[in-house]
């Protein structure tokens, strides 16, 4: 009896080790990911500089420029990189893809298709990621953020500021939640609640605001 608690004893010991392992391999995984994923929006942003600097030399209208741009938004693919969310409250800055596929998601942030683009008045644009996930921080703490919070969208454009107005807890279906509404700039912050369950989603409104 005593042979079989050691071994079970032993068991247990060896499986806790072989998951602290499995985490912390998975954990740096998704920060390399993570982090070339920045460098890369990094270049992306200075050849978006670059371009930008052409065009005006070029004489090209800013009017011209922002419809280039948007159309060059609205021919992403799935997985293209697209921004990088700053919550230092949150300890989050990381990049946002195209797309709120469940293979993004399960490495990182994902922005769910719509026509409008991030930080258009009267426009809504929303950013997914998951409340828990056994590698990387992504959304488990965003219930933390209130009224008034303020966080950061940087695009190859700009770096846009936002500050929560509202935070709603509704039923998947209830999309409505995280549509436009007049007057604002809107940017929703979209993730499954509670923490280990997708019954709920917990939505997180903010509006664009001067720096």
């Amino acid at each position: 009896m005593k042979k079989a608690g050691r071994w079970i004893g032993n068991f247990l010991l060896l499986a806790g080790v072989c998951l602290l392992v499995w985490q912390f391999t998975g954990t740096k995984r998704t920060e390399n990911v993570r982090e070339q994923q920045l460098d890369a929006f990094a270049n992306l942003k200075a050849e978006a500089e670059v371009q930008t600097k052409k065009t005006e030399a070029d004489g090209i209208p800013k009017q011209t420029q922002e419809t280039a741009l948007g159309k060059e938004v609205q021919e992403k693919e799935l997985g293209d990189l697209i921004g990088v969310l700053s919550i230092p409250q949150i300890d989050i800055q990381a990049p946002v893809s195209y797309g709120a596929t469940p293979e993004i998601l399960d490495s990182g942030f994902g922005a769910i298709p719509s026509e409008y683009e991030p930080g258009v008045q009267d426009g809504s644009y929303a950013i997914a990621g998951h409340q828990s996930h056994v590698f990387g921080q992504f959304f488990n703490r965003l219930d933390e953020l209130k009224e008034g919070s303020r966080f950061n969208f940087e695009t190859v454009a700009e770096t846009q500021t936002y500050e929560v107005y509202e935070t709603k807890i509704v039923f998947p279906e209830e999309v409505e939640a995280i549509a436009e509404e007049p007057g604002i700039a809107k940017l929703s912050l979209v993730t499954c609640y509670p923490h280990n369950s997708n019954k709920h989603r917990l939505i997180v409104m903010a509006k664009r605001v001067d720096k």
